[in-house]
């Protein structure tokens, strides 16, 4: 399987983030990739590919233009008022009531286009975020040159990043755009299964309305779990998308013998759909002890995640979220991908 990857994410570092009561160095880190890299290395997944550059006309069919420019125009215009060094990040955020129109000021735009304090702007974001685009359209471009299964190793992640908003280490929504792009290529329907931990409420606000798009999630209950507000088995899609958007929460302590047959669920409705791509937001935050997870997952039950992604025998594109139980994140990404290449092959 060929591998996207660039060093570009590497200047997205040093920013802190708030976690409850505290004030902590972003579990989302560079050092998560350099992990991933060197387990798929020794699994024996070198072909790596450099992202091509390109454009935004596919980003702008999933993001307001203007939220796009802003994540570009942040950092500068932060450092602009305060100097070099440091990380933007909001000092508050839009709400029902209060205008939701940004002025010409880093805070108003900030206010107004994400909703956590988990999307701090330094120097080098902005390069972390258009290199990850690039990764997960040029694992597009891979397939439509004949790759049946492509690994984009985006940094940052996207998947709870919506049109117009960042937030949960999420920018630009990566998964989303390469499903954009994936229809724009000819494909009628495009899948999306999203395994991270986190319910990717950017990916199901995006896809919500549409019928060219299944969204199906595994994920930690909204009761229990970050981003709360979102994820519940009701949200079924609106207008043409009725029908098209699937969760399936779980709550904290969750182990294989539960979560395996939700996945078996998500496949199923996935087959019924008949798809003609299927994209994995791949994340492993669902691992016992993750520091931001909560489910029980062991590391060879990804091995049995990967054979089980691969039963459904459609075009697949894995594109990298969330995982940060560091001493395992390697191990248990590299399991995906080598269970879902063992199955995959022979079919």
């Amino acid at each position: 399987m060929k591998l996207i990857y660039s060093d570009d994410h590497r200047a997205h570092a040093g920013a802190k983030e708030m976690r409850y009561d505290q004030m902590i160095p972003m579990s989302e880190s560079s050092e998560r990739m350099d992990m991933i890299m060197a387990a798929l290395a020794d699994a024996g997944f070198a072909d790596i590919v450099p992202p091509e550059p390109h454009g935004f006309e596919t980003v702008h069919q999933v993001h307001d233009p203007a939220f796009v420019s802003f994540l570009e125009r942040c950092y500068p215009l932060w450092e602009a008022e305060f100097g070099p060094g440091g990380f933007a990040t909001a000092y508050t955020f839009g709400m029902r009531g209060m205008d939701q129109v940004p002025n010409q000021s880093v805070h108003s735009m900030l206010s107004c286009y994400t909703f956590d304090v988990c999307v701090p702007f330094v120097k080098g974001t902005w390069r972390a975020i258009n290199s990850a685009k690039d990764a997960a359209l040029t694992g597009v471009d891979l397939m439509q040159q004949g790759e049946r299964a492509v690994f984009s190793l985006c940094r940052p992640p996207g998947h709870h990043a919506s049109r117009d908003m960042a937030g949960g280490y999420c920018y630009l929504n990566n998964a989303a755009i390469a499903a954009q792009a994936h229809l724009n290529a000819g494909a009628k329907r495009v899948a999306i299964l999203d395994i991270d931990y986190h319910h990717g409420n950017g990916t199901q606000a995006i896809f919500y309305d549409r019928a060219d798009v299944l969204y199906a999630s595994l994920h930690c209950r909204p009761e229990d779990e970050y981003p709360f507000l979102m994820g519940y088995a009701t949200e079924v899609g609106t207008n043409a998308g009725r029908g098209y958007n699937l969760n399936l929460p779980m709550p904290r302590g969750t182990d294989f013998s539960v979560w395996g047959p939700a996945l078996e669920a998500a496949l199923a409705r996935i087959k019924s759909y008949a798809p003609g791509t299927l994209v994995i937001s791949l994340g492993v935050d669902s691992f016992a002890g993750d520091p931001v997870g909560g489910f029980e997952l062991q590391s060879d039950d990804y091995v049995a995640i990967g054979r089980t992604i691969a039963k459904a025998g459609l075009p697949t594109q894995f594109v990298m979220e969330g995982g940060y139980a560091m001493e395992a994140l390697g191990r248990n990404v590299a399991n995906v991908i080598s269970g879902f290449s063992d199955d995959f092959a022979s079919r």
